[in-house]
């Protein structure tokens, strides 16, 4: 099993591109879309932490993000933010305006995950099935994958699918339709979709932020395990 910081430098390759010297350039979204990365991103876990900057982040600005996050660890089941998080704020708004802030936990899978029967895989085979609020990730479905669903009436009602993807990992991205949702669907789809990531040989990751009360009510629900604390800047 990985240990929390291997996983914590994972998911950073699965959230972001890196230039040469690990300093963030995009998004690494799934559909080839060239989202700038946020200024800064740290990530936390109970062994340690790793910092990242983004390519133009000035040399004395990273200097004084790197001493702040070197001061004291932070915990990791509290969803208080944290004095040191004020600090990053402070030292980053000196530098120019904060657009967004995005804190919450990262999961990773137990080993044993009960394989859902009321799930099918999406493909283009099938791409009828979504419709409406759905209908626009047709034209993703072949950079998104695995993509797994729960259908009914004729439609796609929940969703799972790669929306962040390395060589070593992918990161799920979950949606249910408002009508459908507090079924249990949204349970079903994640670890369908992690079961066909790891038949790929690679390593199912969830994060969420912390007001995010349904997604984590989904982690909860299928026994994952927090490994650290995403926190980054735009």
């Amino acid at each position: 099993m990985r240990s929390n910081m291997e996983l914590m430098e994972i998911q950073v390759e699965v959230l972001f591109t890196q230039d040469e010297n690990r300093c963030l350039q995009y998004i690494n979204e799934s559909t080839g879309d060239t989202k700038i990365a946020p200024r800064f991103f740290f990530g936390n876990t109970n062994e340690g932490s790793i910092c990242r900057f983004r390519h133009d982040l000035p040399d004395n600005v990273v200097t004084q993000l790197k001493e702040v996050a070197a001061t004291k660890p932070m915990p990791m089941n509290s969803q208080k933010i944290p004095s040191i998080h004020r600090q990053f704020k402070e030292i980053l708004q000196s530098h120019a305006p904060i657009e967004r802030v995005w804190i919450g936990p990262a999961y990773r899978f137990p080993e044993q995950i009960a394989l859902p029967t009321n799930v099918v895989r999406l493909s283009r085979a099938n791409a009828d099935v979504l419709k409406g609020d759905f209908a626009e990730m047709v034209s993703e479905l072949n950079s998104s994958q695995p993509c797994l669903a729960v259908v009914e009436d004729s439609q796609t009602v929940s969703i799972c699918r790669s929306v962040r993807l390395s060589s070593r990992a992918h990161e799920a991205g979950v949606d249910t339709l408002t009508g459908y949702r507090r079924r249990g669907y949204a349970t079903s789809v994640v670890a369908a979709w992690a079961l066909a990531v790891r038949a790929l040989n690679r390593i199912p990751l969830y994060s969420t932020s912390w007001d995010n009360v349904a997604s984590k009510g989904v982690a909860r629900r299928l026994g994952l395990v927090q490994y650290g604390v995403d926190y980054h800047v735009t």
